[in-house]
């Protein structure tokens, strides 16, 4: 679908997009539920986790393994605190994009809507530096609904006081891009976490930072 509104904002998903911090989400997810004899394997993780807010999938995960009696706002701040403690050591930043995103913030209102909680945002983006270019900030607690429900990235049109038709989402996961496609924002993909395959409602797929440029935008404004 074209659009003829010139693109002013570019919204960045977070894990996956900013930061390669999915093994420690990963690994934290998997030493709170080790409390409970629950095995948190790479297919389950993907399955439950990737590309939602802690409290879909811990609310998801207690309810298949038959753990409803766990208080799921305790479990999501263990497994917070265990995150920040990995994170301050093994955060990877994806190549480029750094650079990527302080370049489109010379020419572009840039906003970033995430699944992780307020003090997951704000422990990774003092270590990207980043905080100061991002003109709004959606997390997990803003809404009551994740990805890929559309209200994360809804939540964050009204923020910006903006319509669709002049942002783009750049995601990482395959609910991320639905939940972009499902509030009418056109959407680029980048495969860093998730094959091609899965990333096919995307109006463009990418693979590397390289690719991402002011020509690659307009294009899908034509």
């Amino acid at each position: 679908m074209k659009f003829q509104k010139k693109t002013t904002t570019i919204i960045f998903d977070m894990n996956g997009v900013i930061t390669d911090d999915e093994h420690c989400h990963e690994m934290a997810t998997k030493l709170v539920f080790e409390t409970f004899a629950v095995d948190i394997t790479p297919e389950i993780y993907r399955t439950y986790c990737l590309g939602r807010t802690d409290k879909a999938a811990f609310a998801d995960l207690l309810a298949d393994f038959g753990l409803q009696y766990v208080k799921c706002s305790k479990l999501i701040a263990d497994k917070t605190k265990i995150y920040l403690d990995l994170v301050s050591n093994e955060l990877k930043i994806y190549p480029g994009v750094v650079a990527c995103i302080e370049k489109l913030a010379q020419n572009y209102t840039l906003a970033l809507t995430t699944s992780s909680t307020k003090l997951e945002v704000q422990a990774t983006m003092k270590i990207t530096g980043l905080s100061d270019l991002f003109k709004v900030v959606v997390t997990s607690e803003d809404v009551s609904r994740g990805k890929p429900d559309p209200e994360p990235y809804l939540v964050t049109l009204k923020k910006l006081g903006l319509p669709a038709s002049q942002c783009l989402v750049i995601e990482d996961s395959e609910n991320g891009v639905k939940s972009a496609k499902a509030a009418g924002i056109r959407c680029i993909a980048i495969s860093n976490t998730e094959i091609s395959e899965k990333l096919q409602l995307a109006d463009a797929i990418i693979k590397s930072y390289k690719e991402f440029d002011d020509n690659l935008i307009q294009s899908l404004c034509e």
